[in-house]
């Protein structure tokens, strides 16, 4: 721990008078109770012994909580079960990790079945500097699963319940100019006083486990800027924007700032200084005075009137920086920037969805944010490349199901153009008790405050997912959200099912009927389809749920689900009431009691693309320049072009005016888009997948299904054309023989951060001497080795799915080449350097 020490005293000496906030992911050990006969040793250990006399057990309660609490009671437990398991794992060989990070890397295809739901620790030494004297010193956890219960230097400090937001631990006990530890007990049990709530048995997805975001350590000034998750104020607490008076000519920003003098002895004359700026430039700044008595809390109002604004959207995510600076005696004592924009939102049943005025359709889509192996610990760098490739597939909008996610996810949205539902946990479960209820109240309010500056965010999912509770508390919790952004340009949503009345602002359409019966709960009010193209096609057997590795013929059922609902929902009958769609998913995800990944998205778990990815990006305009989603003219051929199929049918998804398709260089048929007719709710059921060019009147671009196909090995090619000029050229290759391979690591421009956890997918092609994929490859098996700054995590031995086999490669600490090698029977090995 010298090492440590000494470069955490450096790194301080010059410490500033204003707030800091550094990194605090590196340099952590965690010990995992695997198993019920390891807790059962700790505590048979325990007997008999006595407890270190350096770990102090204090009761830190709220004062105004019964002892006989439900609440005392979780508390408690936790010091009990530290008690009881601390001082044998304590000699233990303890695993060194860097943040985020899961308690437990998990089997990649079926986590759910045994994933770890248990006891951990994490524990981390540091030092402090003599400069932290004197100081608000805390550390900031933006998320750990689920129930964190904390110590510092032997002391209880505090306990947190949730694991999807944000929590502080105060350093009161702080040895500054020495050495420090924090140990984290972490208990990701079933736990029904705690939203969710659901037993992971019967969940729809996975909690996963860990201290699986970021954590920071934060240093301010006795005087200084509150944090909103530590503020608990109604509307308050840290910086809060809200643009108002929103038009071309001018826009107002009422800007909040809270103040907290923590010093006993003096009050705090200040002046807030606030300087909008964009890129590099500041070009206005409003200042005023303030006194904060001692020990107490302020509040100061200002704004800002920025004329001819630049507004904020999907095709122009603007984004401003907004400069808080708070000076006492002539000094800086803090300061906070952040980016901000400015945008209009307006809802409703007549018009549909305007964002500044102008109508626009949203095109969503479902997200859960977790990976194979590495669950939900992702870094800032991986949440980057997953929405990248969601916003590259043509989508505007994400449901961010079904919690809020990590932190960074809302800056990368902000500054791509993508618009986010913002979700409280929930799934299937409500518990009546006082005490659930309130948390899920907490839910509401801490995820408001904690991303109510973003402008990504357009709607509040505040109703628990699928859940119906009573109409007066799915009221209340509309009203509780409005409580923490009062005024215009908010607005909640959530479930309508099995209520009388219910006072969304976005009411999602119902779930009996989502497709064919308009909404009677909010009849006045624009509706949401929050997820489509899974479910009503088969339920939990639904022929959406598909792989590469279940061929062709599979994938196109897929593409043609989410074609069928989609161009259903964007057709007259539907919008404008119905404001837009969100299908579900993106990526294929995890269900607890399933043996199996649910394939359900269109991309899979590895992220590699289905046909339904580019059936959504073909309806991308060829011309006009969307930020973020490289939109240009194209077609895809949604054939293998195989001699297991030899197809009579051929699809190509395409934005052109026409396609002509060619069959070994020689032209088989030119066309224009599919123009029949659209069927009816059900009729899937008994037509199935038949492409017979219908069900897409209401598509931007159509797809163009070529009948009659004479299948013959070799070539397909497609040609887009628009206005009679070739825009965009596809070949097919029918597969050979298996003759190399090639190694191919997905970073999507975003290289390999050398941090300890950040991860990259890397994929082997099996391919013919051609190039050709060998597609109907699913019983290959590729090893993986690594070596340099990186290692595997999960198998290294992967078996091929349509022809390609992926491995997940996490940096290590130190930047550095990692040399990557792939082999299989049969073939020249293949090695790359990344």
């Amino acid at each position: 721990m010298k090492k440590l020490f000494l470069t955490v005293i450096l790194l301080n000496i010059l410490l500033p008078a204003f707030s800091q906030t550094i990194n605090f992911d590196h340099g952590w050990e965690m010990f995992r109770i695997d198993s019920a006969a390891m807790l059962k040793t700790t505590i048979e250990v325990r007997k008999g012994t006595s407890f270190a006399s350096q770990f102090n057990q204090e009761k830190i309660v709220n004062k105004n909580e019964p002892a006989d609490s439900a609440i005392a009671r979780e508390v408690r437990e936790a010091i009990t079960g530290f008690k009881n398991e601390y001082p044998l794992i304590r000699s233990q060989k303890w695993l060194n990790i860097s943040l985020p990070h899961p308690a437990r890397y998990e089997n990649e295809l079926n986590p759910g079945i045994n994933q770890f739901t248990g006891i951990c620790y994490y524990r981390k030494q540091f030092a402090a500097a003599p400069a932290y004297k004197g100081k608000v010193v805390y550390l900031h956890f933006e998320g750990a699963m689920q129930t964190a219960s904390v110590w510092v230097n032997g002391k209880f400090v505090m306990q947190h319940q949730g694991g999807y937001l944000p929590f502080n631990v105060p350093l009161g006990n702080l040895n500054t100019g020495g050495k420090n530890e924090v140990i984290v007990r972490l208990d990701n049990r079933d736990n029904k006083n705690v939203p969710p709530g659901k037993p992971l048995a019967t969940l729809g997805f996975l909690y996963w486990s860990g201290i699986y975001r970021s954590v920071q350590l934060v240093v301010k000034a006795p005087l200084h800027i509150t944090d909103p998750t530590d503020a608990n104020t109604v509307a308050g607490g840290g910086v809060f924007v809200r643009p108002a008076n929103i038009s071309a000519a001018s826009a107002d920003l009422l800007i909040k700032t809270q103040l907290k003098n923590a010093a006993a002895y003096r009050n705090g004359a200040v002046i807030v200084k606030q300087i909008l700026g964009i890129g590099t430039e500041d070009f206005c700044s409003v200042s005023a005075s303030a006194v904060v008595d001692a020990n107490s809390v302020a509040e100061v109002d200002q704004k800002i009137t920025v004329l001819t604004p630049r507004l904020w959207s999907p095709d122009a995510p603007v984004l401003y920086r907004l400069k808080t600076e708070v000076w006492s005696d002539g000094k800086l004592v803090d300061r906070f920037s952040q980016k901000i924009s400015i945008r209009k939102l307006a809802y409703s049943r007549a018009e549909g969805f305007k964002l500044n005025d102008k109508p626009l359709r949203i095109v969503g889509t479902n997200r859960h944010q977790d990976c194979p192996v590495v669950g939900n610990a992702l870094t800032a760098e991986a949440q980057f490349r997953d929405l990248k490739r969601i916003k590259k597939a043509g989508f505007n909008f994400i449901r961010l199901s079904h919690y809020p996610q990590d932190p960074s996810v809302y800056d990368i949205c902000d500054s791509l153009g993508i618009m986010l539902g913002d979700p409280i946990p929930g799934w299937q479960f409500f518990n009546d008790s006082e005490l659930f209820k309130s948390r899920v109240f907490k839910d509401i309010r801490e995820m408001i405050r904690r991303d109510r500056n973003h402008p990504s965010v357009i709607m509040w999912e505040v109703s628990l997912n699928e859940t119906y509770p009573s109409d007066s508390f799915r009221i209340q919790s509309s009203r509780v959200a409005h409580e923490e952004y009062p005024g215009d340009n908010f607005f909640t949503s959530g479930d309508t099912y099995g209520a009388k009345h219910t006072e969304w602002d976005v009411p999602y359409n119902s779930w009996e009927d989502p497709i064919s019966r308009p909404q009677n709960i909010q009849p006045k009010e624009a509706g949401f389809v929050r997820e489509y193209g899974d479910y009503e096609f088969g339920g939990a057997t639904s022929t959406t749920r598909v792989n590469r590795g279940d061929g062709e013929k599979a994938l196109l059922q897929n593409a043609w689900n989410f074609q069928w609902e989609h161009n259903l929902l964007q057709g007259p009958a539907y919008y404008p009431w119905t404001i837009g769609d969100a299908n579900w998913a993106f990526f294929d995800g995890f269900e607890a009691f399933s043996k199996n990944t649910s394939n359900w998205g269109v991309m899979d778990v590895y992220r590699h693309p289905k046909f339904s990815y580019y059936f959504y990006r073909s309806q991308l305009s060829p011309t006009k320049s969307i930020f973020g989603a490289d939109n240009k003219p194209e077609v895809f051929i949604a054939n293998w072009w195989t001699p297991t199929t030899q197809p009579q049918k051929v699809v190509v998804y395409a934005n052109c005016d026409e396609v002509a398709l060619y069959i070994n260089g020689k032209l088989f048929k030119k066309q224009q888009p599919d123009a029949g007719p659209d069927t009816d709710y059900g009729d899937f059921e008994k037509g199935g997948n038949s492409f017979d060019g219908g069900n897409s009147t209401h598509l931007d671009h159509p797809p163009f299904t070529f009948n009659n196909v004479q299948w013959q090995a070799g070539k397909l090619t497609a040609i887009g054309y628009i206005k009679g000029k070739k825009v965009a050229t596809q070949n097919v290759n029918t597969p050979l023989k298996a003759t190399k391979l090639r190694l191919i690591p997905d970073d999507q421009g975003l290289h390999l951060a050398a941090n300890g956890a950040d991860v990259i997918f890397v994929n082997a092609l099996i391919t013919d001497k051609k190039g050709t994929v060998m597609c109907l490859d699913n019983t290959s098996r590729v090893t993986f080795t690594v070596k340099g700054n990186g290692v595997i995590v999960g198998p290294r031995v992967v078996k091929a799915m349509g022809g390609i086999a992926t491995v997940l490669v996490r940096a290590g600490e130190k930047p550095g080449a990692i040399t990557i090698t792939a082999t299989r029977r049969g073939l020249k090995p293949v090695t790359i350097k990344y």
